[in-house]
């Protein structure tokens, strides 16, 4: 399973890129490995400004079963991959690239202190090799 380095983790299990005050987030791979097959993805809104933890969409899976998406920071979202909703396989085949969900412009440095590095991510969830 592929955790790669120089990106930031979240204890449930979102990727974040971080560029100055803009931020790229995603799935990990190991989220989606454990929700399974990913059919459908409900994105926030673009120019919605989000709170950290607040329901923000959903990914639905071949199950029938329901997921929802958390902000993992608090900001605006200032641009929405909306490839995803028309092709959600591209989160299975390149979650670290082109199955990102949306950027951030985050607004609470504070909420930078919780993300955790590569390191520590494999660590707690017992990934590494």
């Amino acid at each position: 399973m592929s955790v790669p380095v120089q990106i930031k983790y979240t204890r449930n299990h979102y990727w974040i890129r971080l560029d100055g005050d803009k931020a790229v987030v995603g799935l990990t791979e190991y989220a989606i490995n454990e929700l399974g097959l990913i059919v459908f993805i409900d994105l926030p809104d673009q120019d919605a400004h989000v709170r950290q933890g607040e329901f923000i969409g959903s990914v639905e899976t071949m199950a029938d079963d329901e997921h929802d998406l958390l902000a993992p920071l608090t900001g605006k979202i200032i641009a929405v991959n909306r490839l995803l909703e028309r092709a959600a396989v591209l989160i299975h085949e390149s979650p670290y690239d082109k199955g990102w969900l949306f950027m951030i412009q985050w607004s609470q440095e504070s909420e930078l202190e919780q993300l955790l590095e590569e390191e520590t991510y494999e660590r707690e969830f017992s990934l590494e090799d």
